[in-house]
């Protein structure tokens, strides 16, 4: 039976982007490619549910101080490449404004919740800078059926948020199921993120540990971090369509993938 969203002990979102629907009517396949948060954690149950998928391939999303500081169980995905991120920035990138590299933890200082709320919303678009890198490598492996394949950061939220709408997009979901499924996340981390991070998730923000810079603000200037908001999401697909005039623009112009690996991708990946 298909499931969106499974329970694997010691993680959470984790979630089968399988079942969407595309403009010409085909189907995303299940079991294919998951999202989920980060894999430290796992309790032995959990690192037995997830080696039971056979994950051929993680995307680790995270950035480095992360991985090091959490490395994934290696024991749950006993056979897969893990592919990590590293720093790749395009230095002459003219999207990038000033503004749009502004970082949640600048606007923390605020302690007001509405400046917090749209730096995390107008930092949705860089991620498709700042990790153009990993976001290819991934396709590439999907495209050449490297599946299952997993990806995922710390929290399943945003920068594996930007990596689903990649993916759905190219795959030919519309919009609206693309936010669809970013919504989910809420649904799946409500009440749940501020244990989750506790825990150990960092932000990677200028490499600073997420924890102990959180603690130093209220609750509701936190809200806007923990939260999956529609205009979050809402936001990229905006500037995609703006900008490159969709993700295949971005993914031709930016990823350097060709027109043909993009059909593969749709070969491998729906019925």
């Amino acid at each position: 039976m298909n499931q969106r969203v499974l329970d694997i002990d010691g993680t959470m979102n984790f979630r089968d982007l399988g079942g969407y629907r595309t403009g010409d009517g085909r189907t995303v396949k299940w079991r294919s490619v998951y999202r989920s948060a980060q894999l430290d954690r796992l309790s032995p149950q959990g690192v037995t549910a997830l080696a039971a998928i056979g994950v051929r391939t993680v995307v680790d999303l995270r950035f480095s101080d992360e991985t090091v500081r959490y490395p994934t169980l290696k024991a749950a995905v006993p056979d897969a490449e893990i592919l990590s991120w590293h720093d790749e920035r395009e230095a002459d990138s003219g999207e990038k404004s000033d503004k749009m590299i502004r970082s949640w933890g600048d606007s923390l200082a605020s302690n007001d919740p509405a400046m917090v709320r749209e730096a995390m919303r107008i930092n949705y678009p860089q991620k498709l800078y700042t990790h153009r890198a990993i976001y290819r490598k991934m396709l590439i492996r999907l495209a050449s059926g490297q599946t299952p394949l997993l990806f995922h950061c710390a929290a399943g939220k945003d920068r594996t948020g930007v990596a689903a709408a990649l993916i759905l997009s190219l795959l030919g979901v519309n919009d609206e199921q693309i936010v669809a499924d970013y919504l989910l996340t809420q649904r799946e981390i409500e009440g749940r993120m501020e244990t989750w991070i506790g825990g150990g998730a960092t932000s990677g923000d200028r490499y600073q540990d997420f924890q102990s810079k959180l603690a130093q603000h209220p609750a509701a200037v936190l809200k806007p971090i923990f939260d999956a908001d529609r205009t979050y999401i809402e936001t990229l697909l905006e500037y995609i369509e703006a900008t490159y005039g969709g993700f295949a623009g971005y993914a031709e112009q930016r990823l350097l993938l060709s027109e043909d690996l993009l059909l593969s991708l749709k070969k491998s990946l729906l019925n």
